[in-house]
């Protein structure tokens, strides 16, 4: 027997009938599906019982048990959803870097998701060989290592040859990845609105519509080939960025094959000193590619995980996994380019200004109100001292964090602000970003290096495009 499935648009939610599949494996995915459901269910449960007896117990005691369930929930969370694996680690990564919204306890937990993703057996891989290659798929190559070099969220790394030698690696979808992320993500977009009532800022939903986009081009390897060639020609007249070639004989739907990049891991200290690499060059090397990517050519590679850079002796910067490559949309360069000026000349207005370019403010969100807060906020931060950003404590996180600036205002502030289109993708690559910084650079960090390559960009004439003052909006009296 078959059952029919119904398949959504991850941007639109819109459903259409797909081929029919066996009844048992249809059964299994809505197992999964209920599994996923019953996890997000008990843990707002539990913060529901925790609400309830708030109302009866001390403010002190409250205050206990909510610590206590926050950590218990955020090892739930996290032991789930590297039980489910698929879009599931995808969505935690991202929460772990983005999920500024969500108590310290989760992003904690969920940074476990970042590196530990278990490989698929061989015998799974090769079900997606055979779709790319025909019956007998290995024949196309001189050798293919069974065993994987490296392994993700959606697809996993093989070490192989050429007939006629090279050495490549070879991209593989695991298969069925693309029926589980429609499943995954309609659970997902199940929850929206528990997650718009408990999280008020405007259009939250981007970050579902977004995360939809990106998945189903991560699993788009005519894609990746696309942003391969792009990322390629930017840097073709820099020796020090390399990015691999595609080889074009052993690329076929969910299999991308590629030149095998030897290289040291980025964040592999010890490895790279032994070697005579300065980590704080390799450092300064990635923050001059980003800035060259997000604000000269508005295209960025979205995934900066320490497992997709390596480094070698120059130093020269190895760039690897292209599906997760985005384009920055105008509003967004200009705006980041406003508020890194307004960074160098310590002009809050001009930060503030930016901001608003970037699309933060939302109709009819009160300005005065997010200046004053904003203006809190700036003055805070230029107080923040930090003499190592790989070590931050939890008092120097907070203030980072910009929460005492809104306690008692919250509902207020968060009517006012709505999520940027595109920011989605901008926030967690320099969420990332900042944290794979830190450990090359300790000392100074994501922005003690972006700060004078910034200032040299600017004396250079590289300035924000010019754009007309914004309407005034009346301010919410019931914000």
């Amino acid at each position: 027997m078959h059952c029919a499935n119904l398949e959504f648009c991850p941007n639109c939610s819109v459903g259409r009938l797909v081929q029919a599949e066996p009844e048992d494996y249809c059964g299994r995915r809505v197992l999964r599906s209920f599994r996923a459901l019953f996890l997000f269910w008990t843990i707002l449960f539990s913060y529901a019982w925790e609400w309830l007896l708030s109302q009866l117990l001390s403010e002190e005691r409250s205050r206990a048990r909510l610590s206590r369930a926050h950590l218990k929930n955020a090892r739930r969370l996290a032991d789930g959803f590297a039980r489910l694996r698929g879009v599931f680690i995808k969505m935690g990564q991202v929460l772990s870097v983005v999920g500024t919204f969500l108590p310290t306890a989760f992003g904690e937990a969920l940074e476990t998701l970042q590196d530990k993703v278990p490989p698929r057996p061989f015998s799974e891989i090769e079900g997606r060989l055979r779709e790319a290659f025909g019956p007998e798929p290995l024949a196309r190559f001189g050798s293919f290592d069974r065993q994987a070099l490296a392994a993700a969220s959606l697809a996993q790394v093989h070490r192989a040859t050429t007939r006629d030698g090279r050495e490549i690696a070879v991209k593989v979808l695991y298969p069925g990845i693309e029926r589980l992320i429609v499943l995954d993500l309609a659970v997902l977009r199940s929850l929206l609105p528990v997650i718009k009532l408990l999280v008020k800022v405007g259009r939250v939903e981007r970050v579902f519509h977004e995360l939809g986009a990106m998945l189903a081009r991560e699993t788009d390897y005519q894609h990746e080939r696309a942003n391969m060639d792009r990322i390629r020609k930017i840097f073709a007249d820099r020796p020090d960025v390399i990015v691999p070639e595609v080889i074009d004989e052993l690329t076929a739907g969910g299999v991308l094959s590629m030149s095998f990049e030897a290289g040291t891991k980025i964040n592999d200290l010890e490895a790279e000193q032994a070697q005579g690499i300065d980590a704080e060059s390799v450092a300064r090397l990635l923050v001059e590619c980003y800035f060259t990517m997000l604000l000269e050519h508005r295209v960025f590679h979205a995934d900066p995980h320490p497992g997709n850079f390596l480094a070698r002796i120059g130093p020269k910067l190895v760039i690897l996994d292209y599906g997760a490559v985005e384009e920055l949309t105008p509003a967004l360069s200009n705006g980041m380019k406003t508020v890194v000026l307004g960074a160098i000349t310590r002009n809050d207005d001009q930060i503030l200004a930016g901001l608003e370019q970037m699309g933060f403010i939302a109709e009819g969100g009160d300005r005065e109100l997010l200046k004053q807060v904003g203006r809190e906020y700036l003055k805070v931060l230029s107080s923040v001292k930090i003499e190592d950003f790989s070590k931050l404590d939890r008092q120097t996180m907070e203030k980072l964090s910009g929460y005492q600036q809104i306690r008692g205002r919250l509902r207020a502030v968060m009517k006012s602000v709505e999520y940027p289109e595109g920011y989605f993708y901008v926030e967690r690559t320099l969420a990332l970003l900042f944290g794979l910084i830190a450990q090359l650079s300790p000392k100074r960090g994501l922005p003690g290096l972006a700060m004078p390559l910034a200032s040299k960009l600017f004396m250079g004439g590289f300035m924000p495009t010019p754009v007309a003052a914004p309407n005034t909006v009346k301010t919410d009296p019931a914000a």
